[in-house]
């Protein structure tokens, strides 16, 4: 049985991927998807994201059109991608928000009637069975959950720059706790002495002693008496000065 008289349709499949990622780019795929799957599943995607997948994409389309009629299970769930991903990702949503969502055009135009072209090669060849377009489904339904998959996973067990940099700061031990007894000097060290403490008492603080007033004339021994200011003039009104003299 001869089952490479139709199978080269499946290579059409290669270019019908890569001008459907062509308009789902330039019309904004990206912003689309942060807006109307991103909340839903707590996922963002960037340009990064979306050429990874659809780089993954064209190597499965690649992929199938190679293996041909050896496995048309696999090689049809490229055309089944196409339809899952034109009904439920592009025809269902536009027609909910009544504006059309990026890449519907080729959706419609061009993925559709190149799966269904690929689908009606397979049976031209006889290859097509139940059992073959239902596990066909299951592939492209697979393929195409999978980037979104991989999205919930990364927001859920994922490692960010964040966590990087926490995994790259060593772990420090706490500081002993302050104690109040200061440890003593040693011998032969710099440290200076403490200054001593002043303060407006004379030495010993011992008072000034009383002057002693005694009589120049007679030459007797000086009596003690009153103290007097120094430097200060005796004034009228204070009484005079005690004498008091030996017998």
């Amino acid at each position: 049985m001869e089952f490479e008289s139709h199978s080269w349709v499946l290579w059409v499949g290669i270019i019908a991927a890569g001008l459907h990622v062509l308009e789902e780019y330039a019309e904004g795929w990206v912003t689309w998807a942060n807006i109307e799957i991103g909340p839903r599943f707590g996922v963002e995607f960037d340009d990064t994201i979306f050429f990874s997948t659809n780089v993954l994409l064209l190597f499965a389309a690649l992929a199938g059109a190679a293996i041909g009629w050896w496995a048309p299970a696999i090689s049809l769930a490229i055309p089944a991608l196409f339809v899952i991903n034109a009904i439920f990702f592009h025809m269902l949503p536009s027609a909910r928000s009544e504006k059309l969502t990026p890449g519907t055009l080729s959706a419609i135009v061009i993925y559709l009637p190149v799966a269904a072209w690929m689908y009606w090669a397979a049976a031209e060849d006889g290859v097509l069975s139940f059992g073959t377009v239902f596990l066909s489904f299951v592939i492209g339904a697979a393929l195409m959950a999978y980037p979104l998959a991989v999205l919930v996973l990364k927001s859920k067990i994922g490692w960010t720059e964040a966590d990087a940099a926490v995994a790259a700061v060593p772990a420090v031990d706490e500081a002993p706790a302050a104690t109040s007894d200061a440890p003593d000097a040693p011998e032969g060290s710099d440290v200076p002495d403490a200054p001593e403490a002043v303060t407006d008492e004379p030495d010993g603080g011992i008072e000034p002693a009383e002057e002693f007033v005694g009589d120049e004339e007679t030459g007797d021994e000086p009596a003690v008496g009153t103290e007097e200011a120094v430097g200060e003039e005796p004034d009228e009104n204070d009484a005079p000065t005690e004498v008091i003299e030996r017998p």
